[in-house]
């Protein structure tokens, strides 16, 4: 199958995006001089830009790639979750389930860049408790009345306290019943709390503290990690991401994909675009090499642009000549 017809194939396809949802704030200045008062740059403000980020930047690139997003998460009742709020809506995410917490600070991470590509600062305000009973109940009741109408279902973990073992466990257990898909980016801490997953992805840092190992995992290892990281977790499939080496994925079976060669500006949210493709992959083909190619291909469009990015419709053009 050609990496076009795949893409073709994502429009229309639902996904259920919950987790961690986040504010993305971007500050661009210029770089001037070095400060009197300490060794450190002075940046002239000129700019400020902001996007959903974290579990929402993963609803942002099922948008690009065609898809539907429904999104799940929670904000505090604060500037931070306002902003949040307003940003989804702007980038296409109008019916987001956001719920808001008053006892809780909207995640928001604020990045300074100097010379529009030097990362200077990055100020992260959080909170990172596990959200209350009575947030985690309406969670999950959206998340079963959505469940209905999705084709998969995406569960993103940045230990900001969304995903509970509650929460984990009774979407799990509802998509299981009715048959829908889970892919789950989860952290290496609370793996266990997604055993059963139809896929599982960690990256190459993740996979090895995953594995209780203490050097970094290296190229040649990468699909023995990611079988025995099935095993463990009784996935049906394990992707270990390796950054410019590619990615390995032990499923019914094994592929290793090489990474396309790109100039890389920014990895940041790469790992989100391979989660939006695969779980569109997994809906609309199920587990094939196509899927992880066509990621890896997405993937490395998003590395070429600064900041938390979700491919083009120029990026997807050339990967549709490919």
């Amino acid at each position: 199958m050609k990496l076009s017809e795949l893409l073709d194939k994502f429009a229309g396809r639902r996904v259920l995006v919950l987790g961690d949802l986040m504010l993305d704030e971007y500050i661009f200045g210029r770089a001037t001089r070095i400060s009197p008062e300490a060794p450190v740059m002075v940046v002239r403000h000129m700019q400020t830009s902001r996007v959903p980020g974290g579990a929402a930047n993963v609803a942002r690139n099922i948008i690009a790639l065609g898809g539907e997003a429904h999104t799940i998460g929670v904000a505090g009742c604060d500037e931070a979750g306002n902003l949040l709020e307003n940003s989804l809506i702007e980038h296409g995410l109008s019916g987001a389930l956001l719920v808001r917490d008053p006892e809780r600070a909207t995640t928001r991470k604020t990045r300074v860049l100097a010379d529009h590509t030097h990362q200077v600062l990055r100020i992260d305000q959080e909170d990172d408790m596990p959200v209350s009973e009575a947030v985690a109940t309406k969670i999950l009741e959206g998340a079963k009345h959505a469940l209905e109408r999705c084709d998969v279902v995406v569960l993103s973990d940045y230990l900001k306290g969304v995903l509970t073992p509650e929460i984990a466990g009774g979407v799990l257990a509802e998509a299981k019943m009715l048959g829908k898909p889970v892919v789950v980016n989860p952290k290496p801490r609370t793996k266990s709390l997604y055993a059963g997953a139809d896929l599982i992805s960690l990256n190459r840092a993740e996979a090895t503290e995953a594995l209780g190992e203490y050097r970094g995992l290296v190229n040649a290892e990468a699909m023995q990690a990611a079988s025995r990281l099935k095993t463990e977790l009784r996935a049906t499939s394990v992707l270990v991401t390796l950054g410019e080496s590619g990615m390995a994925a032990s499923g019914p079976s094994d592929f290793f994909i090489d990474a396309p060669k790109v100039e890389v500006y920014d990895t940041a949210g790469a790992g989100d675009t391979v989660i939006a493709t695969v779980a569109l992959g997994l809906a609309a083909v199920g587990y094939k090499r196509e899927i992880f190619e066509l990621a890896a291909q997405t993937a490395g469009s998003v590395v070429r642009h600064v900041g938390v990015a979700t491919p083009s419709a120029r990026d997807l053009e050339q990967i549709r000549a490919l």
